[in-house]
């Protein structure tokens, strides 16, 4: 008997899996989809996805487009992404891996956020040594030098590129102060995810910075790693790889969602 019931409960884990996967097939570009659509993404035969999508829909949670017979996501699922927003707080969802990042590097780790064509500092976790960088809570500075706000520059629109061209200015001689490597630099760092600096903005200073998004898809701000000149890492691999994890993390529990990301786990 107990066999039986184990049996049903993994059937049961099954199906509400095939469901929320049904939900999850739905992304920016992606917002009405038909059967056959849904069916090829989720890798279910037709009367399998059928029958998923009525109990979603009798719930609310799907909706279908009587004139297309296109399918999008229904008005429970509106309510309960509001709940989701209203709940969510950038410093409590950042702070876990920040505090994680620091322990493992006995460096400092950041939270900066965008505001108009400035990056501020949100939160921070201080390295434990005695020789570290620190930045004040609330300072800000413009995102066309250093890593904190180049990484943010980057994912912006192209046309905000050139737009910051024009305020280039040197602060140390490793300053990119040439528009045309400025751009380059920026191309670099949307290609690999992440942006690097070594006494670009302070002489002993170097760091390492990852991209945050929202619910919208929009960049919003970084995950920095950053500590004195002699202590920084030649090879940046393992830093890099720390902080693009982490504003990953970040993103997703902030309802960023990439169909290009989709079935990377």
């Amino acid at each position: 008997m107990s066999e039986v019931k184990n049996v049903k409960g993994e059937t049961t884990v099954r199906t509400l899996s095939r469901a929320l996967s049904i939900l999850m097939t739905f992304t920016w570009d992606d917002r009405e989809l038909s059967l056959t659509q849904i069916s090829e993404k989720i890798g279910l035969a037709k009367s399998t996805t059928l029958r998923l999508l009525g109990a979603l829909e009798s719930e609310g949670f799907i909706e279908k487009n009587l004139r297309t017979n296109h399918y999008k996501l229904g008005h429970n699922l509106y309510y309960l992404g509001l709940i989701a927003k209203d709940s969510l707080d950038i410093r409590t969802v950042s702070r876990p891996f920040m505090e994680n990042i620091t322990q493992l590097t006995k460096e400092t780790t950041n939270l900066y956020l965008l505001d108009h064509y400035d990056r501020i500092c949100f939160d921070q976790v201080e390295s434990p040594l005695a020789i570290k960088r620190t930045v004040r809570i609330g300072e800000r500075y413009p995102i066309w030098a250093g890593a904190t706000g180049k990484s943010i520059l980057a994912f912006m629109d192209r046309d905000i590129w050139d737009n910051m061209k024009g305020r280039l200015e040197r602060i140390t001689e490793y300053t990119i102060a040439d528009p045309d490597e400025f751009i380059q630099e920026l191309d670099k760092i949307r290609s690999i995810g992440y942006a690097v600096s070594v006494a670009e903005k302070d002489y002993e200073v170097g760091c390492v910075a990852a991209p945050i998004y929202d619910a919208s898809q929009k960049v919003i701000g970084c995950i920095s790693i950053s500590g004195p000149k002699f202590r920084f890492p030649a090879d940046t691999d393992y830093f890099a790889k720390l902080v693009l994890d982490a504003s990953l993390q970040i993103s997703r529990q902030l309802g960023y969602y990439s169909k290009n990301l989709m079935y990377a786990e």
